[in-house]
């Protein structure tokens, strides 16, 4: 536990990037550690589809773009994965500021082409190659991106698919690897773009060796039109659903 919160402390200290939490020291309290961490107002893209229902198209395609760049952050300059991006880790404020937290499960790689074999995250949100205990690489944060990003889209987990009978019923280990492995990926909304489509697709691409990386995926042409959008779009959406 002391070394799943020291690198954490390191992880978060080390990084200085728009889109990653900032930290600003620890402290004990007691027999616990307490980590001073940037404030966050609206908690957790979580707490923001329990409030809202669910996240439009455009608004996600802001916050898509945000989580990427945070990713290829750490992806690319800092080396590490974050593996645990899933909607409770990634937090929000009233001015449309998305950042990516807690990184006690994180893993360093000596370049972006390494690979690692070890099982740790939130079981809900892993990648294919992860559930078969298989090398892995940066881009099964994409994965988990990509499944967080839909659940957001849907405002449910997309396993099983929404607007069955079975999405309020919770999975269990073995049926959750069942349809992460062995069954397609979920589709997008109904109402969702074709190029808004294709962005999830293409995150949540079974194959690791065909699934784009973060920085390729900031290229994708429905990352592309919000690079120059303001987040005022997304605050006043925020205020008026928050």
């Amino acid at each position: 536990f002391t070394k799943q919160i020291n690198l954490e402390l390191e992880t978060l200290v080390s990084c200085n990037h728009s889109n990653i939490i900032r930290c600003y020291g620890a402290f004990l309290e007691g027999a616990q550690v307490a980590i001073a961490l940037e404030y966050m107002n609206l908690g957790t893209l979580q707490d923001v589809i329990k409030k809202s229902g669910k996240i439009p198209e455009g608004m996600l395609g802001l916050i898509a773009y945000q989580l990427l760049k945070g990713l290829d952050y750490l992806h690319r300059t800092k080396k590490i994965i974050h593996r645990d991006i899933k909607p409770s880790n990634l937090l929000i404020n009233s001015q449309g500021e998305v950042k990516i937290s807690d990184f006690g499960v994180s893993g360093q790689l000596l370049n972006t082409q390494d690979q690692r074999c070890t099982w740790v995250g939130t079981v809900t949100y892993m990648s294919p190659e992860r559930f078969l205990c298989e090398p892995y690489s940066s881009n099964t944060d994409v994965w988990s991106l990509g499944l967080s990003l839909l659940e957001c889209a849907w405002g449910v987990f997309p396993y099983p698919h929404p607007g069955t009978n079975d999405t309020t019923h919770s999975l269990g280990f073995w049926e959750i690897k069942e349809y992460i492995v062995s069954r397609p990926a979920p589709p997008s909304p109904p109402d969702f773009s074709q190029i808004g489509a294709d962005f999830i697709a293409s995150c949540l691409q079974k194959d690791p060796r065909q699934r784009r990386s973060a920085a390729e995926l900031l290229e994708h042409p429905f990352i592309k039109q919000f690079e120059d959008v303001s987040l005022q779009y997304l605050e006043g959406w925020l205020n008026i659903n928050q």
